[in-house]
């Protein structure tokens, strides 16, 4: 006998969630498919992950600032959608039919929902009619996508949130109720999602006959898979050119000696200043894919070319000489958000070592680095929309800390096209002469830190060592005299 009142009612909720699933017999399980979002991901910007000014379902319907704000407009689209079909018993008709699916619908979630069954049936019931009247009244005949003001975009980034999504079943099993008068008159698919889904995507959608049409889960999984089904192109020969350069044996004897005369107070500063230095210069540039666009034009002559207008999408990116062919992306206010939350789904989706969205956005968070970069893409139409330039930066700029790198047991086709690009661009005679003083920094800097720490009275190597990194730095200056250095290097 259980005497805790907690436990009772746990007890009781869990043994009536376990009899109602075994009653439902559903063809194929649902998968997971509805997350919350770890904070790996959202730390650098939580308000792109948590809705701001609506609701839906579990995880967000009762939070008070978009519960409060969002309820009665959710009830008069309720109540108008009600009234469209004739149905005045909305208990009746529509929240009995989606309780008995809720054992069910828990499964979609990762977490336990400790909502009683009843609850969450009001719930599902409300944010369903809600979402259902809003996806109909967007679905359009006309190939001319209309436009949306800002209020209607900020509406779109709460729907398109990881947390705040709603199972395709449960609308499905709504717009049944809806249709109980005439049920053979009912035809529902997930092509519901598709206008919606071509008014706020960032990138172009595939054709509706490969489009998902079959155990969909969600609209953001309707959204992502539209976006993804494309066959990648072939990558090309890159191009390998010799390095230059020989100033090392002019300077480096002066220096020396110059150095070896200091007092040892003298080489203690110039040994910390030297271990700041490198490491300041090694570190330029670290972690990045990809040289930027701005750099790979100028410097290495490459040029940027949009992909036809049925040409693929993320993973058809393709290098054809010089040329990075890339599809083109329109960015809005709400483009942000959804693209984050996209590569988010991608990446907590379970049994997945194939993240080419993910692929995609860190190409792109490479290539953007600043409104230089923008201005070249929007040249040569890759970048499109009403977003200004520096707001396209901050978006990449900003997204970069926010995909997770995975590990995958070999390279993907854009990979291998990021590491040809890396080949031609480093074989370049001012980048080789670059990148050898970046090494030999990095070399310098482990050999000096290690003398640093054992040598301790040995000033003469420590000078001779802090002379070398005078060397380095004197080269790049006059590197930088000949060939120009921005702040991107």
């Amino acid at each position: 006998m259980i005497s805790d009142r907690r436990e009772q009612k746990w007890v009781a909720e869990i043994s009536e969630i376990l009899d109602r699933q075994l009653e439902i017999e559903v063809e194929i399980p649902p998968a997971v498919s509805i997350f919350q979002i770890p904070e790996i991901i959202t730390t650098k910007k939580p308000e792109a992950y948590k809705p701001q000014h609506v609701g839906f379902g579990p995880y967000h319907h009762f939070q008070p600032g978009p519960y409060s704000k969002m309820q009665q407009k959710k009830l008069v689209r309720l109540q108008r959608l009600l009234q469209n079909h004739k149905i005045a018993d909305f208990r009746g008709v529509v929240v009995h039919k989606v309780k008995k699916l809720v054992p069910v619908i828990r499964a979609c979630y990762d977490s336990f929902l400790p909502d009683d069954n009843v609850s969450m049936a009001w719930v599902f019931a409300i944010d369903g009619l809600f979402l259902l009247h809003l996806f109909q009244v967007t679905n359009t005949d006309s190939d001319q996508i209309p436009k949306v003001d800002s209020t209607k975009r900020l509406l779109a980034q709460d729907i398109m949130m990881v947390e705040n999504q709603i199972p395709f079943m449960l609308l499905k099993e709504i717009n049944e109720a809806l249709h109980s008068s005439s049920p053979g008159s009912n035809d529902f698919s997930p092509s519901i999602y598709r206008s919606f889904s071509e008014i706020h995507s960032p990138l172009k959608l595939c054709p509706l006959s490969k489009a998902p049409t079959n155990h969909v889960h969600h609209l953001l999984h309707y959204m992502y898979h539209s976006i993804i089904n494309n066959v990648p192109t072939p990558t090309f020969d890159s191009v390998h050119l010799p390095v230059p350069g020989r100033m090392t044996k002019i300077l480096l004897p002066g220096i020396v000696n110059f150095v070896e005369q200091l007092p040892t107070d003298e080489i203690v500063r110039l040994y910390e200043l030297a271990i700041t230095s490198l490491h300041n210069f090694s570190s330029i540039g670290s972690g990045t894919t990809i040289p930027s666009a701005s750099r790979l034009q100028s410097r290495a002559g490459f040029q940027f070319h949009s992909l036809p207008e049925n040409g693929g999408g993320v993973e058809s990116v393709y290098v054809n000489g010089n040329t990075i062919y890339l599809p083109p992306v329109t960015l809005e206010s709400d483009s942000d958000v959804i693209l984050r939350n996209l590569v988010a789904y991608e990446t907590l989706m379970p049994h997945s070592d194939h993240h080419p969205l993910a692929e995609y956005a860190s190409l792109m968070c490479g290539l953007i680095v600043d409104v230089e970069d923008v201005r070249v893409l929007k040249q040569h139409d890759i970048i499109r929309g009403e977003l200004g330039e520096d707001e396209v930066a901050e978006i990449f700029v900003g997204m970069s800390g926010s995909i997770l790198s995975s590990k995958i047991k070999s390279k993907s086709a854009l990979q291998n096209m990021i590491v040809e690009v890396n080949k031609v661009y480093e074989g370049r005679p001012r980048i080789m002469a670059y990148l050898f003083l970046k090494k030999l920094a990095k070399w310098v800097l482990v050999f000096l830190t290690h003398i640093g720490s054992v040598v301790g009275g040995t000033w003469k190597i420590v000078a001779f060592v802090a002379g070398l990194v005078s060397l380095v730095m004197l080269t790049y200056k006059n590197y930088c005299d000949v060939y120009g250095c921005d702040k991107k290097n």
